[in-house]
């Protein structure tokens, strides 16, 4: 008699992060593999919300998926990543610091008390395009037109084309990013890696 061989369980991720919605596609067709690849940080990563509404402004909603991923679903912690130009908020974007944007929005997610070191809210400055740019030069300005500039280098005409490109092109082994060269994703590499230690 043949014996049903079993299949061996996934492994959860350690970290949910959760960002706006167009940068889903970067995590999950990139980036998650290269962290558990390159320094062994598991993450998972969703978006705010659906049909391309962002909703990391919905306090009570993400205050509700922070506890249930902590709770329940086991995860060491949770990130929320917005970018400094973000306009989820508005539909003009007025934060020019992003320690400014971090004091402003951070009171109003309500995280219980007994999870609050478990959620960590990531201002990306300027936006995460910015990273992509590592590949070329160093981008820490926040004045630059990082998407301007990225159409032009990829050769693309639209904002959905720069992610699929660049994904295209980091998984071809084309372009790498460089962290030396932008110190906020230096710096997110270093809290996922402070946060992924915890037992």
């Amino acid at each position: 008699m043949r014996v049903k061989k079993r299949k061996t369980p996934h492994k959860k991720a350690d970290i949910l992060l959760i960002v706006e919605n167009s940068e889903v596609d970067f995590f999950r067709q990139y980036f998650n593999d290269y962290l558990l690849k390159k320094y062994k940080i598991s993450i998972k990563c969703e978006s705010s919300g659906a049909g391309n509404k962002c909703k990391i402004t919905n306090f009570g909603k993400i205050n509700k998926r922070v506890e249930r991923a902590i709770k329940k679903e086991g995860y060491k912690a949770v990130f929320l990543m917005i970018d400094l130009k973000t306009k989820c908020f508005t539909s003009e974007n007025t934060h020019t610091c992003l320690v400014e944007l971090k004091n402003e929005y951070f009171p109003k997610y309500k995280i219980d008390k007994a999870l609050k070191n478990q959620f960590y809210l990531f201002v990306v400055c300027n936006e995460i395009e910015s990273w992509f740019l590592t590949i070329d030069k160093d981008t820490n300005s926040v004045h630059q037109d990082h998407k301007k500039e990225l159409m032009k280098l990829l050769k693309v005409n639209s904002e959905p084309q720069i992610v699929q490109k660049m994904i295209k092109e980091l998984k071809s082994g084309t372009y790498e990013l460089d962290f030396s060269k932008n110190s906020s994703l230096q710096y997110f590499i270093e809290k996922l890696q402070e946060y992924n230690a915890n037992p």
